[in-house]
């Protein structure tokens, strides 16, 4: 990759693997739960004994770089931020709600209580909303994967889902302030950066809160914004991509890490996004299996520990992998695809709307 090439070369979907890496990443959450929940203990999921974020953590971080890079990107062109939310509640919510109603019917096959007994409990109405809502990962369902190593926890990985949604409505926010802006985000970005990273410092080996979440996610979500933002001043660079590897790898397992690694993931990212991978690009970007995986491996690993607790770890990753995989080539064909084409339909209705102050 020659040094003069940017971020903004490569923006355009034909011209990265974005979609491709967001996959990648939900690929690794997936193999970093089912480690975790084969045996139920936290130590064990990859990476937790030698950094401050295991591999699902790491990927996470990806996951929400990526996302404030391509979300502002997809803010800057639709010029509303109505038209801006409604492109995000489609692209979560449809998948989301149908998710909930299948960990809903598999609970009747797993749950060790009698069907009209699970179906008549009230806590399958408040799994229905809390989690169909994205406000809750922690509502379990009556019985279901009780005798699991790590039992009633039916989807653990959406609790992160109403931080994204937060970090839309944060991006929002700023642009319904006229603040979306290169001159007024070069200052407002930077302050955000400063104040959430000396946060998470002071924070370091303290029992994490919903505001060390909120610091983590905005911080990680930012920076690709920020990316976005000075898209034609950040040159692309592999000598700078090793440099910052060497650095993160220098602060493992120190409060340091907390920053330099979501710098440090983020700006490999944008490397590996800029690789000439042309057939992976079309596939991906024509079938983005990213979100699927992400909400349903999770289930689907503590079904094959239920039905057989002494699975491997092998082969209970690979099996994860393949029924997520399927799954969730359902999930977009059928749900998430389909949701994407109505959503002109509903732009149509604030066609008359005024532009907000977009334009970077």
């Amino acid at each position: 990759m020659a040094n003069s090439a940017t971020v903004g070369s490569i923006l355009d979907p034909k011209l990265n693997n974005f979609t491709f890496l967001r996959l990648l990443a939900a690929l690794a959450v997936v193999v970093s739960h089912a480690v975790f929940l084969r045996s139920g203990n936290k130590a064990d999921e990859i990476f937790s004994a030698a950094s401050v974020y295991n591999l699902g953590d790491h990927a996470v971080n990806v996951f929400f770089f990526l996302s404030g890079l391509t979300v502002a990107a997809s803010l800057d062109r639709s010029g509303s931020t109505v038209k801006f939310m409604i492109a995000r509640t489609l692209r979560i919510f449809p998948g989301l709600i149908a998710c909930t109603g299948l960990m809903v019917l598999l609970g009747i096959a797993v749950t060790d209580c009698p069907a009209r007994q699970y179906l008549m409990d009230t806590h399958v109405l408040k799994f229905i909303f809390a989690t169909a809502s994205s406000s809750s990962a922690s509502t379990g369902l009556p019985g279901v994967f009780a005798a699991n190593p790590h039992p009633s926890i039916v989807n653990a990985p959406l609790w992160t889902l109403k931080y994204e949604l937060l970090c839309y409505l944060a991006l929002a926010l700023i642009a319904a302030l006229n603040l979306f802006e290169r001159t007024r985000l070069a200052w407002l970005l930077p302050i955000g950066w400063v104040l959430t990273g000396a946060f998470l410092l002071y924070r370091f080996e303290q029992h994490p809160t919903v505001a060390d979440n909120v610091a983590r996610f905005w911080f990680t979500f930012s920076l690709g914004v920020g990316s976005f933002v000075f898209r034609d001043r950040i040159t692309l660079s592999w000598v700078v991509g090793i440099a910052m590897v060497a650095l993160m790898w220098i602060t493992l397992d120190t409060g340091s890490e907390r920053l330099m690694s979501p710098i440090a993931t983020g700006y490999v990212a944008l490397l590996l996004g800029s690789m000439p991978l042309p057939i992976v690009r079309e596939f991906s970007n024509r079938t983005d299996l990213s979100y699927g995986v992400y909400i349903v491996g999770w289930p689907i690993s503590q079904t094959l520990v239920w039905l057989s607790p002494g699975i491997g770890t092998i082969h209970l990753v690979s099996a994860s992998i393949v029924f997520a995989l399927g799954l969730a080539a359902l999930s977009w064909h059928l749900i998430e695809k389909p949701s994407l084409r109505v959503r002109g339909a509903f732009e149509s209705l604030f066609s008359n709307e005024p532009r907000s102050a977009i334009g970077l």
